[in-house]
């Protein structure tokens, strides 16, 4: 992916309702809060064309830091970590299902 970083400063302007140009700013300085973090996160998975873990924004909380996670590519950080557990919860909870169903019979 080449260098997201002026997507993502129109991004943050059209989720926060004003121009953003310091790339430095914490989006909660900026104005952002938690609902507003749940739309940023959809419109840059959008842009990414891949899920972002919500940890993920609030560990990279700047317009900077967001286009380096954008750019590192999928499966890093907490949304790796995410994508794991959700699978390994989805796994053990049809075997416990399962194991239920065997015991009942």
């Amino acid at each position: 992916m080449t260098d997201p970083t002026e997507d993502i400063r129109r991004i943050w302007s059209t989720v926060l309702g004003t121009e953003v140009q310091d790339t430095d700013v914490n989006f909660f300085d900026a104005g952002g809060h938690s609902l507003l973090v749940m739309v940023l996160q959809e419109h840059l998975e959008e842009l990414a064309m891949r899920e972002i873990a919500l940890e993920d924004l609030f560990e990279h909380p700047t317009i900077r830091a967001q286009a380096g996670l954008l750019a590192a590519g999928p499966a890093t950080g907490a949304a790796a970590d995410a994508g794991l557990g959700a699978r390994v919860r989805s796994q053990l909870l049809g075997r416990n299902r399962s194991e239920a169903v065997e015991d009942r019979a």
